[in-house]
């Protein structure tokens, strides 16, 4: 027998508050980012909802990652 969180899966889309879980950057920053092409663009779901692809998020995370260790490597 499996649990609901075992059987649950996962959204192609993450929302806002859970992307700022994921980064760490405050929601205002994640937006502005968003709107100047330096993060994934918004996704509009129904209504006022809007979600990041999950693919992309976590594609941008490891490339913030990749830069912060080579900066590390550079000093």
């Amino acid at each position: 027998m499996t649990t609901d969180s075992q059987a649950a899966i996962k959204s192609p889309f993450v929302l806002v508050p859970e992307t700022v879980k994921l980064t760490g950057c405050p929601r205002s920053t994640i937006l502005k980012y968003s709107n100047l092409g330096r993060f994934p663009r918004v996704v509009r779901l129904l209504g006022d909802r809007i979600a990041f692809v999950r693919a992309d998020v976590a594609a941008w995370i490891e490339t913030r990652l990749d830069a912060s260790k080579e900066a590390a490597n550079d000093e």
